[in-house]
């Protein structure tokens, strides 16, 4: 019995000390793996506790012309940032700073929540902010705890023209945009290209940003750089080389003034937009910062809506100038003599329905020349019943219509070329009518166009339908000046049609520009043989739009163009007179040699 009891005794001793030895290898495991193991995760947390990151934006790409003149470039600039926990702890200094804004806390709330993503991590509130206000924000220093602003890099426009459609601009990323986003490549307050070619070549102008390690006291104030963290240098976005001539655009610009319309000039050649205007626009300075809710707001609700690329995402009645299509399709096809006339009385009966022609009186006995000379409707009122609706809507597409251009912009449009499918899906199989083919042959009713494609159109003309893409790039070059991509005009499928029906197209729009009763004669210019045509597009919402497109052929001077002025009535008493000025100045600029030429016939 006394030896159970000593084996009994001897069993608790061992558990025990197996017990203790368990208890302290366990101990001694988990330092092992606090201090040792994990010693560099553990260090680098307690380090972030009086180590704040604070992200250095890399300035984007700088944006030039043709020329090498500067369009977009950038400047440095205050911004002001909170860190989200230390307003946490201190809710005495949101009414503070909100003060010194000229805000309001509940929009600095916003703000915050808008574009978090951390609570230490800075939340950028406000940008460009003027040097008094900094000085302000110095001044109160130790009651704004949290607060901090930095230099950073934000857009600037040296330029004098304001290219505001075709240029953009960048605003911050929120946590909304991130959902849609590269989240390794963006974070919310991030600037991004929204609009335009800021948008559109993103992936060059935007560069890689950079770090800096700021040492924060247990009062969340910076002290100073850390010494053992070093920053991390931003690396600047490439540099976009575009098509735009400054002076041309600056001439557009100022011969558009206030009026609400488009102007497009591209060289027929290659595609490239020498001038491209959208009025009324916007300031890109003010895009370019954290809008007010107001500021917003009155953009949004202007009647005259400066926000819409009226370029390419307005739709709109081609009118008269849509009338060459019909005129190529009969000529290619043989459907008319070209020498038949047809008697305009200044208005044409289909039923119990009268389709007027522009000009009261009418035009007596007119051919196809004529008639594309003089814009008569009736002519071709009475062309399109020979043709029929989906062979003249298979020759708008071949011009380009009803289809994208391919330019390297955001949201273009690609309008609308009715044929009997979309009519018997609008109306009804059988319920629409001839009536409706006299609208659309002179570019009327369900026909929309982009000025955009329309000066397409008339480079396709010019070139006989060798086909070019429009583009606004040239270039891109990195800081150093190389040139790491340029642009490759991907050709569409050419518009292959006869010498015959080319020379007779281009002919008739000569005779637009050249003869007594020219509808262009308005846009001639001395010594610079130009050809062009007219329209006039009934709006239901008021005054008529006023178009005129054309091209040179002139090899210092191929250009090709399309102008609409939004209710600005006729196109041959606004539009031609308007562009012809432009012209006038451009061939002084560009091609004086001209004005000592004689005439060429």
């Amino acid at each position: 019995m006394l030896q159970d009891r000593n084996v009994l005794e001897y069993w608790r001793k061992f558990t025990a000390y197996c017990l203790v030895i368990l208890l302290f290898s366990i101990l001694g495991g988990r330092y092992y793996w606090l201090m040792i193991a994990s010693h560099q995760k553990y260090a680098e947390k307690a380090t972030s506790n009086h180590i704040r990151e604070v992200p250095i934006e890399a300035p984007r790409g700088v944006i030039f012309d043709r020329n090498g003149k500067i369009l977009v470039d950038n400047k440095p600039s205050y911004s002001v940032s909170i860190v989200p926990l230390e307003i946490r702890r201190r809710p005495e200094t949101l009414t503070l700073l909100a003060k010194i804004l000229n805000t309001t806390v509940d929009e600095l709330k916003k703000t915050i929540k808008r574009y978090q993503r951390g609570l230490f991590v800075p939340v950028k509130i406000r940008g460009k902010v003027p040097i008094d206000i900094i000085s302000k924000l110095q001044e109160h220093n130790l009651e704004l705890i949290g607060v901090t602003y930095t230099i950073e890099p934000t857009r600037f426009y040296p330029s004098p023209v304001q290219l505001t459609h075709v240029l953009g601009y960048v605003r911050e990323i929120d946590t909304e945009d991130l959902e849609r986003l590269d989240r390794e490549t963006y974070q919310p307050g991030d600037l991004i290209g929204w609009k335009g070619v800021e948008k559109y070549y993103e992936s060059y102008l935007r560069g890689t940003r950079g770090y800096r390690y700021e040492v924060v006291n247990a009062y969340g104030q910076e002290i100073g750089e850390s010494d053992w963290r070093k920053p991390i240098r931003p690396v600047a976005g490439e540099n976009l080389h575009l098509t735009i001539d400054e002076n041309i655009q600056n001439i557009v610009e100022t011969e558009l003034g206030d009026s609400s319309g488009v102007v497009v000039i591209l060289d027929h050649t290659n595609g490239e937009i020498v001038a491209m205007a959208s009025v009324p626009g916007y300031s890109l300075e003010m895009m370019s910062s954290l809008l007010t809710p107001d500021e917003w707001r009155k953009l949004l609700m202007n009647p005259r809506k400066p926000l819409y690329d009226r370029a390419l995402q307005g739709l709109y009645p081609p009118g008269s100038t849509f009338k060459l299509v019909a005129a190529a399709y009969a000529l290619e096809n043989k459907t008319i003599d070209p020498k038949k006339t047809v008697l305009c009385k200044g208005s044409y009966r289909l039923g119990t329905r009268s389709f007027g022609c522009w000009k009261e009186g009418g035009h007596g006995r007119v051919d196809l020349e004529m008639a594309i000379e003089q814009s008569c409707n009736v002519y071709f009122y009475h062309l399109i019943q020979d043709i029929g609706l989906n062979p003249w809507a298979e020759m708008a597409k071949k011009f380009g219509f009803g289809q994208l251009t391919g330019i390297d912009l955001p949201d273009e449009k690609i309008g609308s070329v009715p044929d009997s499918k979309l009519m018997d899906r609008k109306f009804g199989v059988g319920k629409w009518t001839l009536g409706n083919l006299l609208n659309f042959v002179v570019g009327q009713g369900e026909v929309l166009v982009t000025p955009l494609q329309l000066a397409q159109y008339a480079g396709l003309i010019a070139e006989r339908g060798k086909s070019t893409e429009p583009h606004l790039l040239k270039y891109v070059t990195d800081a150093e000046g190389r040139v790491v991509f340029s642009y490759k005009n991907e050709r569409h499928t050419d518009l292959v049609l006869s010498d015959t029906t080319w020379a007779q197209l281009q002919n008739g729009m000569y005779q637009v520009m050249q003869s007594a009763h020219g509808s262009g004669r308005a846009a001639r210019q001395k010594n610079w043989p130009l050809y062009g045509k007219t329209g006039t597009a009934q709006n239901p919402h008021g005054e008529n739009h006023a178009w005129f497109i054309g091209f040179s052929l002139d090899p210092d001077l191929p250009y090709a163009w399309a102008i609409l002025l939004e209710n600005g009535g006729t196109g041959g008493g606004k539009a031609a007179p308007l562009m012809g000025a432009m012209l006038r100045k451009i061939s002084k600029l560009k091609a004086p040699q001209i004005l000592k030429q004689s005439v060429v016939k």
